[in-house]
């Protein structure tokens, strides 16, 4: 039996654990050759959407294995530390190329997360090994030899070999040397990034090679001990997030401080992860003072443009040479008071201002909730980092025009899963602190998900207003979230019907306004009693038989229609019942019985749809858009529009796994970032719409669509 390692992504920083395991079950271990310009090609062909360059290599590696091996060994690597997550594209990397690389051998993908202990990583290759070989094994002893091995690779990276040369000594035909020391050198620069960037030639354009020949001294974060690294990432962030954090962070800012001419940090395209690490590290490098050159790698990266770069950036640290290293400077917040927050300032979420506007009343808080416009978007753009998703610049915009507007504390929930949305409120942090504001940031982990503690803390953060002031405010808030997402949900239900869309979209505004207004849960009731009377009696034509449409998504640009240009109405304006579903409500995460049970068990009844195209959750709305397109097609809907933030890794994997399913259901994937233009997005969903309507017509199911009158152009 043989077993392909793909020669990519993780393969430098744990091959000895791998090829040690499968050695000890008497299984030889092949792996593909060193990265070649046709694996590239291949990658990029089978690859959609934002997909970064080393995924489409390692799917490149994925089909050079085609036919050498029984077997390829693909983990899905969710966490190697504790506390921490993996780049969603690592979790559904398997699911990936076993969707887009049908000529992989089978893929052995065990689940590789720490934070479950040590048993059930015991009990996850005890199970594979037990499948491979046929027979019941233990694999205590194969793990342990691993363990051992790759501790002696560990010490081997210490004593100065690079990943390669460290490899090319314990296993001469799996490495391969590519740093070599410099006689006299002009300069001394420290390489930073992931060793599937740092170290392959193909995908750096034989960055190493380049810095040799211009006399420059390359220093690499694997050969830095592992405490040095961590307590120097300390000094920029309070804890990791991200697994890998200490070799881009940690290794900038250990290097930063150790007197060395400059910093090269190597970055995939639309890395997540990195977008957000490498915006801290240039903000630390600047105050200073330290030459910082970020080098940003895809397909179409150039060699002779590399060479430029390096040949300025050179001469840029021979004259600012530093005789001795700068200090950081510690930026964080000072320690957060919550007992008098001032005037707040919050991202807008869809419906959330008109929901708490006047809980904030209650409880004598300022509630500053600019909408979403042009300008919150520009200034997002403006100041936030290269590849950062569009959820983060709308906030980002939004938080400046807080600030902007009086705000003395600003407030956002931290997501706690393979998703950068735990990772916004540091950047957050250090970009408005850097523009010089003064505030407080109070994060609510999403973790936390009691109705208790979040009571509790709306207690601390009011001054400990009184429980009955904190529940009044909180029975008001959450009834009219509700009453605004079943408002929502009742347009998504009646728009086809509508004959007069102007009317209707008019009453709906002015619906949103009063409930925005009422002040008491009575008022509230009133008012949604009145305005649903309202919207019945507009005008409808209900001979129509309209097209039925899913709509996931991220949740952000699902939820706020300013980013998606009003895609919900305007497909609804087509003659479209659009449907979303229950995770893309806000009121569904504020239930007072069982907070987020019921989302839970919708995600565990998803996944059962998702799998065997997705067998796990990759973060963020992932998994639920890959498993809607299933469950969708198999309660007879029409299509299914796939809402997605440019560079957001769980919904590229979505999308790219998709296309693959075997259920027959058109999807109209809409890309958001901030160049998105009304034009485009209504041409494309004519289009669509059109297609589903003769997809309906050949299939005989109905002799009539209901469509609004005119062309769409013309409302």
């Amino acid at each position: 039996m043989r077993i392909g390692i793909p020669r990519g992504l993780l393969y430098y920083k744990y091959l000895p654990t791998w090829k040690t395991f499968f050695d000890q079950l008497d299984v030889e271990v092949v792996t593909s050759p060193p990265t070649t310009e046709e694996m590239v090609r291949i990658g990029c062909a089978r690859t959609i959407g934002d997909v970064c360059l080393p995924v489409k290599v390692f799917c490149g590696h994925a089909y050079a294995l085609a036919g050498k091996c029984d077997y390829v060994f693909i983990p899905a690597t969710h966490a190697t530390q504790l506390g921490v997550y993996n780049c969603p594209k690592f979790i559904g990397l398997p699911d990936v190329v076993r969707a887009l690389v049908p000529e992989c051998p089978p893929i052995l993908d065990p689940d590789i997360d720490i934070n479950k202990g040590d048993k059930h990583l015991f009990q996850t290759f005890t199970n594979m090994a037990t499948g491979l070989l046929g027979r019941k094994y233990d694999a205590r002893n194969a793990l342990e030899k691993a363990n051992n091995i790759q501790l002696e690779y560990a010490q081997l990276l210490k004593t100065g070999l690079s990943y390669p040369q460290a490899l090319e000594r314990m296993f001469p035909d799996f490495g391969g040397s590519d740093t070599q020391s410099v006689d006299k050198p002009i300069a001394t620069v420290a390489v930073i990034g992931h060793p599937y960037l740092v170290h392959d030639p193909m995908v750096n354009q034989r960055l190493m090679h380049h810095l040799k020949n211009l006399g420059v001294q390359v220093l690499l974060a694997e050969t830095v001990e592992d405490t040095a690294l961590r307590k120097a990432m300390l000094k920029l962030v309070e804890h990791a997030y991200w697994g890998y954090e200490e070799e881009v962070m940690g290794a900038g800012a250990y290097f930063l401080e150790s007197g060395i001419d400059g910093i090269i940090s190597t970055v995939a395209f639309t890395c997540g992860p990195d977008s957000m690490m490498q915006a801290i590290l240039q903000r630390a490098a600047k105050r200073i003072g330290k030459p910082m050159l970020n080098l940003v790698f895809d397909e179409h990266t150039a060699e002779g443009g590399l060479i430029t770069r390096l040949e300025a950036f050179t001469d840029m640290v021979q004259r600012t040479r530093q005789p001795v290293p700068k200090q950081f400077e510690i930026v964080f917040n000072p320690p957060q008071d919550e007992k008098a927050i001032g005037s707040l300032g919050i991202p807008n979420l869809g419906l959330v201002a008109p929901a708490f506007r006047e809980s904030a009343k209650i409880l004598n808080v300022a509630l500053l909730v600019p909408p979403v416009t042009r300008n919150t978007i520009s200034l997002g753009t403006r100041y936030s980092p290269e590849f950062a998703c569009l959820p983060f610049k709308a906030i980002l915009g939004t938080f400046i025009e807080c600030l902007e507007m009086g705000a003395e504390t600003l407030f956002m929930v931290t997501s706690s899963n393979a998703c950068r949305m735990g990772y916004y409120a540091k950047v957050y942090e250090e970009i408005l602190l850097d523009m010089g504001y003064k505030f407080k940031f109070l994060k609510h982990p999403s973790s936390q998900n009691g109705i208790t503690d979040i009571l509790k803390r709306v207690k601390r953060f009011t001054d400990n207003a009184s429980w009955w002031k904190v529940i009044e405010a909180y029975r008001l808030g959450t009834s009219k979230l509700k009453a605004l997402d079943d408002l929502e949900r009742k347009m998504e239900r009646n728009r086809p019907y509508f004959i007069d869309h102007g009317e209707a979209e008019r009453v709906f505004h002015e619906t949103i306004r009063a409930i925005d207004a009422a002040r008491t849960l009575g008022q509230l009731r009133q008012t949604v009693r009145d305005n649903n009377r309202r919207l019945d009696s507009i005008p409808r034509d209900n001979s129509v038989v309209p097209l039925k449409v899913g709509l996931v998504g991220e949740l952000f640009v699902v939820m706020e229609p300013y980013v998606n240009l009003n895609l919900e109405a305007e497909i609804g304006k087509l003659g479209v019942e659009v449907v979303r579903n229950r995770s893309t409500f806000f009121s569904e995460y504020m239930q007072m019985a069982s907070y987020l049970n019921v989302l839970n068990r919708d995600k565990k009844n998803l996944a059962k749809y998702a799998y065997p195209y997705m067998r796990r959750d990759v973060g963020g709305h992932g998994m639920e858009s890959m498993a809607e397109k299933v469950h969708l097609a198999q309660e007879g809907f029409d299509g299914l529009v796939h809402v997605v933030p440019f560079t957001c890794m769980p919904e590229t994997i979505a999308q790219n796994i998709m296309p693959v399913t075997e259920e027959n259901l058109p999807v109209l994937t809409m890309v958001c970032d901030e160049q998105i233009s009304q034009t485009g997005i209504l041409t494309r969903l004519e289009a669509f719409v059109d297609l589903l309507e003769r997809r309906r017509r050949a299939n005989h199911s109905y002799s009539r669509i209901g469509r609004m009158n005119g062309s769409l152009s013309g409302h």
